[in-house]
């Protein structure tokens, strides 16, 4: 087992002792989503990156939660998503700024040309989980459009 996935076991242990309910009910949803994701890949755990990437899932559906209820004039629903993504990004690595990105992808340029994908790839890779898809998609596609030259 990876150790993220012990320190959310141990987190968890810990929230049933103190009766925590939004607690105990986030962490119980990251382990069925990490064990599903471990199912879909025919494993018995997943790595430490595979966990990152699984709560880097369940931060987005939080969010788009709370985008859905905040538009809906929803505010219990939101309040208690917001929770629920603040105890999930504890366990994210912290995000990079738009700079480390852009650092990223002229490192990423360098290494493998100037077409999206394998840049995507190359950035997504190196960033592991500590940058959002779409941001990342953004800014290659920013400095694709302002040529070769920097």
């Amino acid at each position: 087992m990876s150790t993220l996935m012990e320190r959310i076991e141990a987190d968890y242990k810990s929230a049933m002792k103190a009766q925590e309910r939004v607690r105990i009910q986030t962490l119980r949803l990251i382990k069925a989503a990490a064990q599903r994701a471990a199912m879909d890949k025919r494993k018995d755990a997943l790595d430490d990156p595979e966990i990152v990437q699984v709560l880097s899932q369940q931060a987005k559906q939080r969010q788009e939660t709370i985008d859905a209820a905040t538009k809906n004039n929803r505010p219990e629903i939101a309040a208690e998503a917001t929770e629920e993504l603040r105890l999930i990004s504890a366990y994210l690595p912290e995000r990079l700024s738009a700079e480390a990105i852009k650092r990223l992808i002229e490192e990423a340029i360098n290494a493998v040309g100037t077409q999206q994908g394998p840049i995507m790839k190359h950035v997504m890779a190196k960033a592991a989980g500590a940058a959002d898809g779409k941001q990342v998609s953004q800014l290659v596609a920013e400095r694709l459009r302002q040529g070769t030259a920097a």
